[in-house]
């Protein structure tokens, strides 16, 4: 953190907000809390202790720990045992959002801008992308860490936004119906990305357009005269949608060309004040791929780091929103230069042996696997292109299940792997339970049934699982997180 004093909220600014009850050992009003944690692990001396309740934690069992850590007070839904300051609410996760709010006001009356975003796909590289175009000042562009981007850690979040940071980027993830308008109170914003709708977490959301109805909540948080930036293909998908006949937002679309810049697709009727920024990807003379513009409203270049299409959506979507913020597209796009990849995002890294491994374990679901597979051709054929085609690598793909699909799983396995039998794959690992689904898919798609090779589920993965690795060779390690893929990535000699 990096602020106290007037940056953060002091005692009496926490019983106004939250209408908490003291109890315990006084504490003059003027006194300042350094921030405010939910976990005594993270806690330094001057924060406000939250004791937050769940079905396998309880707070309150902490708050001993909390005060001989430091804590100035905690706050509390009920009385315990402890040495120092309670304040007594009722509700301490709505108090929690409570205290966001009231820093997020704080935060604008210095003059500070919020964009918040949320989608399917890309959530936390477009993230550090609108950090970079927003970085313009001296202070740094302030963000969730970590996986803050829940109902616990977007309010955290928000309490560490110091007054010495800059402008604040919040990701903000969803899982079941209702979590956007549990969050709506502290996610008031200058500017709103949804940066992709498909298939996820449906198990709880049903379907994408039950996606898309939740996502889409978040943009009804944008301040007056704020803006909401889209791809163009979600005006094409939800034309009906309510937000885009509101009169009092600015809309910001972008699409991304084929490399010709080219595109056939009939015009759509765009909502009052609306920009449309189009990017196209073409190869530099030196072989680097380059993203600029394909037209109004201005000209603008980025080399880019990897020749991925989702990369270039995201860097589009963050290039709209600085503008949308007056940040000029050169300058934003000047700005990404210092973009890199965070870890098992969109990773390229050398093995020992010289071979590109691409790390993209983070997360997946059929949206990002679709993205994932031309992103590894399209470097794979690079590879080729720096040998000058006389070496012709293996293309390879280390592949595990994608998770909270719901009843829906199985038939979006099989789509999934008639995705990957469009692809020149020489071998291709699965671990999963829905091996035999993506096996199913991949032989209705013309795949060659012997590049397949299953991984044991609970077996520890060895390297002799693998074929030798040389230099040419592009290997796409991809699945859910919680298919742990960075142990076969670890046996690939990469750091994961």
């Amino acid at each position: 953190m990096t602020g106290v004093g007037s940056g953060w909220l002091d005692k009496g600014e926490v019983l106004r907000e939250t209408s908490a009850r003291e109890e315990g050992p006084g504490l003059p009003d003027d006194t300042p809390f350094q921030g405010a944690s939910t976990d005594t692990r993270d806690l330094r001396p001057g924060m406000l202790f939250v004791a937050l309740t769940g079905e396998r934690f309880d707070g309150h069992d902490y708050v001993g720990d909390a005060f001989r850590k430091g804590a100035r007070a905690a706050l509390v839904s009920r009385v315990v045992d402890a040495s120092g300051p309670l304040l007594v609410v009722e509700d301490t996760r709505l108090a929690l959002q409570g205290l966001a709010r009231a820093i997020v006001r704080k935060r604008f009356g210095e003059g500070k801008k919020l964009v918040t975003l949320t989608g399917t796909a890309g959530k936390t590289t477009t993230r550090e992308l609108v950090r970079l175009v927003l970085s313009g000042k001296n202070a740094r562009s302030h963000s969730n860490r970590e996986n803050w981007n829940n109902e616990i850690g977007v309010p955290r979040t928000l309490w560490e936004w110091g007054e010495n940071d800059g402008d604040a980027v919040l990701e903000v993830g969803i899982r079941n119906p209702g979590d956007m308008d549990y969050l709506s109170s502290v996610l008031l914003s200058d500017a709103a990305i949804v940066t992709s709708v498909g298939e996820g977490h449906l198990e709880t959301l049903g379907s994408v357009e039950g996606v898309w109805n939740e996502k889409s909540r978040l943009l009804d948080w944008v301040r007056p005269g704020g803006g909401i930036v889209l791809p163009l293909d979600l005006l094409r998908r939800y034309p009906a949608s309510p937000i885009f006949r509101d009169p009092g937002k600015k809309f910001f679309f972008v699409e991304l060309h084929p490399q010709d810049g080219a595109t056939n697709r009939s015009p759509l009727p765009l909502p009052p004040r609306s920009t449309i920024l189009s990017g196209s990807i073409r190869k530099g003379p030196d072989g680097e791929w380059i993203l600029s513009s394909s037209g109004e409203p201005g000209i603008f270049s980025w080399k880019m780091p990897s020749p991925s299409t989702l990369l270039a959506t995201d860097a589009l979507l963050a290039l709209a929103a600085g503008l949308s913020l007056g940040v000029p597209l050169p300058e934003g796009a000047r700005r990404l230069e210092g973009f890199q990849s965070l870890p098992g995002r969109m990773q390229e890294k050398r093995s020992p042996e010289g071979a590109l491994v691409l790390l993209d374990h983070y997360n997946a679901n059929p949206l990002s696997l679709r993205g994932g597979f031309q992103w590894c051709v399209d470097v794979w054929n690079r590879e080729r292109a720096l040998t000058g085609g006389g070496q012709q690598g293996k293309l390879l793909a280390i592949l595990g299940d994608m998770l909270e699909l719901g009843p829906d799983a199985p038939r979006l396995h099989r789509e999934v792997g008639k995705m990957a039998a469009e692809c020149p794959f020489s071998a291709i690992f699965y671990r999963g339970r829905f091996f035999e689904q993506f096996q199913e898919g991949h032989r209705a798609g013309g795949g060659d049934p012997g590049v397949l090779v299953r991984l044991p589920e609970t077996a520890p993965p060895v390297r002799d699982a693998f074929p030798a690795l040389s230099r040419g060779d592009v290997v796409l390690v991809k699945g859910s997180r919680g298919m742990h893929l960075e142990r076969e990535a670890c046996l690939l000699g990469v750091e994961a």
